[in-house]
């Protein structure tokens, strides 16, 4: 997340399960985000496990206080047993780019 400065972690930084994070990325929209890290390989999901599917934030995130621009920016990463250093490699290495290419469509399409 270093390579997305303003990413927020959703959740407390230390105190929750180690395989799960879930991400905000401000300027970006979850779906969108979803669409790009599919074409790149990358399994991720918008909102929490609860609320797969849905077009709106997360009931979980909007409980939890995360503002509803941060709410529908949110990415779910989920790693298991069967994931690889070079799997988070892949996915470190996709994010900025994909940040980089999601906002700068969101940017021609809000003008």
């Amino acid at each position: 997340l270093a390579l997305v400065p303003d990413a927020v972690i959703n959740g407390w930084q230390t105190e929750r399960a180690p395989h799960v994070s879930n991400v905000s990325i401000p300027g970006t929209d979850s779906e969108a985000l979803l669409m790009h890290f599919d074409l790149a390989g990358v399994a991720c999901s918008s909102g929490s496990a609860c609320s797969t599917g849905s077009i709106e934030p997360s009931h979980v995130l909007t409980a939890m206080g995360v503002p509803r621009e941060l709410g529908v920016a949110a990415l779910r990463f989920s790693f298991g047993r069967d994931n690889t250093a070079e799997d988070v490699e892949a996915v470190a290495a996709a994010l900025p780019k994909i940040v980089e290419k999601v906002r700068a469509l969101s940017a021609v399409l809000h003008r």
